[in-house]
């Protein structure tokens, strides 16, 4: 099926594995250009492929590596996407991270990294990308959660990391909102490795099932797609997604 958009650029964060690699794949799919950035090249190399395989008319997917702790890393990345597309028109931040456990047996370390990708990591995003998508009257799509709005046991920091997205899109909604629109898509449990990162194994025993019978990806990335395809009709500001009877 042919995008009913023109062929739109797109850079992407964390697009590796999980939701990042299926909205890759989608976008691709639907003829946009998209310059997906992650840490392990590898990975992104087999995304591509897989992208590449379903692609139609200007669809491709650019991998490049990326760490998006690194701020000059993320303006040289941009900048590239932008002389390779010639512009930039939508920007999808989606790096991110969690690690469950209770707050008196939390590690610090867990905490700060939390922070510095799911916050600052998006904030870098953000700033660098901006001023292009202000040229374009583009569009930034978030990915919250529904922790942007409620907060669950043993996971109070990350809550708190995904309170902070969902702000920053209203943000960018309240600031910018005659020269681009802002979409925080915030899901329920999505069925990816996400919740692996917890190292505590009661709390890996005791959440795995909810996230093996969650949302596929793909639903998530038809969202952003949704998003994308909303324009000149209307902004979806933000959507909240949950797993059947959920």
């Amino acid at each position: 099926m042919e995008s009913p958009l023109p062929s739109k650029s797109v850079f992407l964060t964390g697009a590796s594995s999980g939701i990042g690699a299926a909205i890759a794949r989608l976008l691709v799919a639907r003829g946009h250009r998209v310059w997906a950035t992650a840490r392990r090249m590898d990975m992104l190399e087999a995304v591509a492929e897989e992208a590449a395989a379903g692609a139609q008319g200007e669809g491709r997917m650019v991998p490049y590596a990326l760490d998006v702790l690194d701020p000059a890393a993320q303006q040289e990345a941009v900048a590239r996407c932008v002389a390779a597309f010639g512009g930039l028109d939508v920007a999808i931040p989606n790096a991110g991270l969690g690690v469950f456990s209770p707050m008196d047996q939390a590690d610090l370390a867990d905490w700060h990294t939390m922070v510095d990708v799911n916050v600052k990591g998006v904030l870098t995003t953000l700033h660098v990308c901006l001023p292009h998508l202000i040229e374009s009257s583009g569009l930034v799509v978030q990915i919250g959660s529904v922790a942007s709005r409620m907060v669950f046991p043993n996971s109070g920091v990350y809550c708190a990391t995904k309170h902070a997205v969902l702000a920053m899109g209203e943000a960018i909604r309240q600031d910018l909102k005659s020269q681009v629109a802002s979409t925080t898509i915030c899901p329920g449990a999505v069925d990816t490795s996400f919740i692996e990162q917890t190292r505590d194994p009661s709390l890996l025993d005791q959440y795995r099932p909810g996230f093996k019978q969650g949302m596929q990806p793909e639903f998530v990335a038809l969202q952003v797609l949704h998003a994308m395809e909303a324009r000149g009709q209307g902004v979806i500001s933000d959507i909240t997604i949950r797993p059947d009877l959920a």
